[in-house]
């Protein structure tokens, strides 16, 4: 989905794979404008000022005191930022550790494509590049059914994107998506949310509660 001004990410301070999110969607908004001396276009002001009408709650507080304060807070994109992540305590080592609770967090489920989209991110912003990580992890989600389902093809992999490749071709050859699909969990369980990866409430409850 292309960036858009009505995008409905919005940056509260808390949510900081958030922020990572709408720098990106700035940087794309804005790319198509040279960043050159002679541009008579300057991007910066308005690569920040896309950013910060995105935010709220106590960020948007914090920019209207350095609004006030400093006139020019906005004229360099990557410095403006870097001021975020100090001010909000966003870390390289902080945004680690939320991601390896979402990839703990991960759950198989029977639209495969979408799981192995969000496992291939994750593990590639963990770093975890390495052929028999990424299969144990995989193998560590796969419910009893598909266990049992690859023992008896006797497909035992020795590379991850074999794997990736022959368990979306099984869910293609099988229009119902059956025979890898797990019963939905029971609605009494507490739901585990997609964004925090924490118990309790869904995505959508907890941007709600920012």
């Amino acid at each position: 989905m292309s960036p858009s001004d009505d995008a409905p990410i919005t940056f509260d301070g808390s949510n900081w794979q958030d922020l990572t999110r709408l720098v990106t969607t700035a940087q794309l908004k804005f790319l198509t404008t040279a960043d050159t001396e002679d541009d008579p276009y300057d991007k910066h002001p308005a690569k920040c000022a896309y950013l910060a009408s995105h935010f709220t709650g106590p960020a948007l507080d914090w920019l209207g005191g350095v609004m006030a304060q400093e006139p020019g807070w906005g004229a360099n994109f990557d410095t403006f930022v870097v001021n975020v992540r100090n001010q909000f305590g966003v870390s390289d080592d902080g945004l680690r550790a939320q991601r390896r609770g979402q990839l703990e967090a991960l759950a198989w489920q029977s639209d495969l494509p979408v799981f192995f989209a969000e496992f291939d991110r994750l593990t590639s912003l963990l770093g975890l590049t390495g052929n028999p990580t990424k299969i144990a992890l995989v193998r560590s989600k796969l419910p009893h059914k598909i266990q049992v389902l690859l023992a008896e093809q006797a497909l035992d992999f020795h590379d991850y994107a074999t794997m990736r490749e022959r368990l979306i071709t099984m869910w293609n050859l099988d229009p119902s998506h059956r025979s890898l699909t797990v019963p939905a969990p029971a609605t009494n369980k507490r739901p585990r949310c997609g964004r925090c990866g924490k118990k309790g409430h869904t995505a959508s409850e907890c941007r709600a509660k920012k």
